[in-house]
């Protein structure tokens, strides 16, 4: 365990971090006793609810899960819909910030894809570079953390957290969702095989890039209504 990360994350108000995913691949996840698991780790069986594009890692880590800290990536989550329309819901997974400082857990200030995987750190330095005043990605980009930005909030919206192997099944704390439909869609299923999560959070800004963005940059919270495991509705 990584202490000095460990204080910084409490410093800075992080409460969790986020994994982004097809509805579809909820049930695989929940229906199992490992929770989210790396490509690496993935058994066959399970690896037939993904689709090629889940399964590519173009950051050289297959033994790591993609996560971000505190917000989605709304920009891959918008593009991802877009590609794979035909898929369905997508969901956001909600997790404990303990993996921030776990042993093994690395760290990208941008989309760690690029140069394959190339500007990939891990230890305080990795974490650190997360937040820096600028941040300049491969592309020659530059983002400025403003005077009004997040705390918790990483100084370019898709740097990336990379934990390794597997996220436990208790440390997912909420499904976030696009509107109030689909989260009676996402209890409905959950149900079916006997499972649900302590939340399902409706979060509709997680799925506008533009509107996010914005929002987090000025200062602003984005809305979270909670559906409460006790609403008759689902």
């Amino acid at each position: 365990m990584n202490d000095k990360i460990k204080a910084l994350v409490e410093k800075r108000g992080i409460t969790r971090i986020c994994h982004i995913t097809p509805s579809r691949n909820i049930l695989a996840i929940a229906k199992g006793e490992e929770g989210i698991l790396s490509t690496t780790r993935l058994r066959v069986d399970e690896r037939k609810v993904f689709n090629p594009n889940d399964l590519a890692r173009y950051d050289g880590h297959p033994d790591k899960i993609c996560c971000t800290i505190q917000y989605p990536n709304a920009w891959y989550l918008s593009n991802k819909q877009a590609l794979d329309a035909a898929w369905g819901d997508w969901v956001i997974l909600m997790i404990n910030p303990c993996y921030l400082w776990q042993m093994g857990t690395l760290f990208c200030p941008f989309n760690a894809a690029s140069d394959h995987g190339h500007h990939i750190a891990g230890g305080l330095e990795g974490f650190k570079a997360l937040y820096a005043p600028t941040v300049t990605d491969r592309k020659g980009r530059t983002f400025t953390r403003g005077p009004n930005h997040l705390a918790s909030l990483p100084t370019n919206e898709q740097a990336e957290v990379l934990v390794p192997n597997q996220i436990q099944p208790v440390d997912i704390l909420a499904i976030g969702v696009k509107d109030e439909a689909q989260a009676v869609r996402e209890r409905q299923r959950l149900h079916m095989i006997g499972y649900s999560f302590s939340e399902i959070v409706v979060v509709s800004d997680f799925f506008k890039p533009y509107q996010l963005s914005r929002q987090v940059r000025e200062g602003n919270t984005p809305g979270e209504w909670r559906l409460a495991p006790k609403d008759k509705t689902v």
